[in-house]
């Protein structure tokens, strides 16, 4: 079977390098879409049990202070934001995909805006940012022509790392860096399981994960900015995530980060080593009989 074709590095300068963000549009859409549809008690378990009506379909049952949509609205914008989804990680109009997904999202989830999370404005967010960049060039339906591959890559670097920034700017407090607050987590069983049975078990080692967590955080930015360390803050961060996955399962945040750090990879390379796995495989289609 013939491998899909590869752009060239030499033909289109910079367009190689947006594989990573191609990548990531498709991780990002299909995340989106599991979790605002049933597939998202079948793929995550009890962390879909709250997507109504903020993140799934409107059970009729909306918080006051919304801006009072009907239930009919709702259902319409549901269906509107899926097929969006739908749209945008298939690279079919993406640029326009994104649009209408974040607005319909926004709309859907603004009926209840105490009820408004994190992990939603980062989908949000992470989908208008990859719908505006040159991330449907290759890997979609319908590529769409490079604008500028140099400031897509960078913008999403940017945002990626400022999410970290701002998450290590939270945990930078009293009750966090003495460890009283993961104490209270394991306690209440939001952290759970073997490892954090191991890391928390007392408060003095609480004491130590929670500014080592906090700083840690503050340092994955500026390490993924930076060429030379990237590769060990790609490792600090995915352990991160996959660790706290692990003992907290918090929505769906740190898979929406994993997916957003492919960004950071290098797309020429991968590139250049498509091309040649496509050499080697027509080389082998014209030598066999």
């Amino acid at each position: 079977m013939r491998a899909p074709p590869v752009p060239d590095a030499s033909a289109a300068p910079g367009t190689a390098r947006l594989w990573p963000l191609a990548v990531a549009r498709i991780a990002i859409g299909g995340l989106f879409l599991v979790r605002t549809t049933p597939l998202a008690a079948l793929v995550f378990g009890p962390v879909g049990a709250d997507a109504r009506p903020l993140l799934g379909w409107p059970a009729g049952d909306t918080v006051a202070l919304g801006i009072g949509l009907s239930p009919l609205a709702l259902e319409i914008l549901c269906v509107t934001r899926t097929l969006a989804l739908v749209a945008f990680a298939l690279g079919v109009h993406a640029r326009y995909a994104a649009l209408v997904a974040v607005v319909s999202g926004y709309l859907v989830i603004y009926q209840a805006p105490f009820a408004f999370t994190s992990t939603q404005y980062l989908l949000l967010q992470a989908t208008l940012l990859l719908g505006l960049a040159d991330a449907s060039t290759v890997l979609a339906v319908r590529p769409e022509a490079a604008r500028s591959p140099a400031s897509s890559r960078w913008m999403l670097r940017a945002f990626v790392a400022s999410v970290y920034l701002w998450a290590a700017f939270a945990k930078v407090r009293h009750d966090w860096l003495d460890g009283r607050t993961l104490a209270m987590f394991h306690e209440e069983g939001r952290l759970r399981g073997p490892l954090a049975d191991w890391l928390l078990s007392t408060p003095g080692r609480c004491a130590v994960v929670g500014p080592a967590v906090a700083f840690g955080e503050l340092a994955i930015g500026p390490l993924l900015l930076y060429r030379r360390t990237r590769p060990f803050a790609l490792i600090l961060a995915a352990s991160l995530h996959l660790g706290i996955e692990w003992m907290g399962h918090p929505d769906v945040i740190g898979w929406t980060m994993l997916c957003l750090l492919v960004v950071f990879l290098d797309g020429e390379r991968g590139a250049r080593r498509l091309q040649r796995i496509q050499a080697a495989d027509s080389s082998g289609q014209t030598t066999s009989p």
